[in-house]
């Protein structure tokens, strides 16, 4: 079968699935996955008004294996969860960090390995360059629920125990507030992956990056918590994208760095998964 990444169209459907879909679907012949599509390049809105990035064609390709079509849900990040759990989605793919807080609501089908980033206005103005040192005393805008928002508040509490005064940290609904109100002065600085600031960089010229850090940590998509068998049919139609090129081919469209790449990381063979039972675990 040629996958979405390879040009197909992303809502056929095959006569017979290569794949198994999971039983139980929010929507008969769709996969319904929740998203928050303002999250360059993995997910944001096309000239169009849809949703398009890696995690979109992505997920078209995965649906297809199934012989379903993918439908998005696009909702901000801190709903993502709570839909899942209320059962308005089947999946969760948002370039989603695999960690422990995470891991207790949800389980994950990992599929790249990432780091994170703070980006600051074209000249670092603030001189910013150490994590968490030169984020005391600061303005740093996070997407509200998202990882980079649990990161600042642990980098709180070291700076605290230092004696340090911290900084303050502006929860904003997605990315895209988080670059505007950097570019607006509101903020000395925003958190994002190192893609999404790879892409950020290459599209806008106002602002930086400042500073690098947790690299290795991993995203993955996300199934009900001890739901084995929706993880499996994930699982499986990942294998299969994997295996015909097309996840190397969307790396490259997306620009996105080789190091990223999961299924060649060291970790990869170590890591469990969800479909045998055991969430893997987060790195960093």
């Amino acid at each position: 079968m040629t996958t979405a990444a390879c040009g197909a169209d992303p809502g056929a459907q095959t006569a017979e699935a290569a794949v198994k879909p999971p039983a139980e679907l929010v929507t008969d012949g769709a996969l319904t996955y929740g998203v928050a599509a303002s999250f360059p390049p993995f997910e944001f809105k096309g000239p169009d008004g849809e949703p398009t990035g890696f995690d979109i064609e992505m997920m078209d390709a995965l649906a297809g294996y199934m012989a379903l079509k993918a439908t998005p849900l696009d909702i901000d990040f801190d709903g993502l969860i709570p839909a899942l759990g209320g059962k308005r989605v089947d999946i969760i793919n948002s370039a989603m960090y695999i960690k422990p807080e995470r891991e207790q609501k949800v389980d994950f089908v990992p599929y790249m390995v990432i780091g994170e980033t703070i980006m600051v206005p074209k000249g670092n103005p603030k001189g910013i360059a150490r994590v968490p040192e030169d984020l005391s005393a600061k303005t740093v805008a996070v997407t509200r629920g998202a990882i980079g928002e649990t990161y600042m508040t642990g980098f709180n509490k070291q700076l605290k125990a230092a004696g340090k005064p911290e900084m303050k940290i502006l929860a904003l609904p997605n990315n895209q507030d988080a670059l505007l109100a950097v570019q607006s002065g509101r903020a000395d600085a925003f958190d994002t992956s190192t893609p999404g600031a790879a892409y950020t960089a290459s599209q806008n010229d106002k602002v930086e990056v400042a500073a690098t850090f947790d690299v290795g940590t991993k995203i993955g998509i996300a199934v009900r918590k001890g739901d084995t068998a929706t993880a499996a049919s994930i699982e499986q139609a990942l294998d299969k994208f994997v295996a015909n090129g097309d996840y190397a081919k969307l790396l490259a469209k997306y620009h996105l760095p080789p190091e990223v790449n999961y299924f060649t990381a060291p970790s990869a063979s170590a890591t469990t998964s969800p479909a045998a039972g055991t969430s893997p675990s987060a790195a960093g």
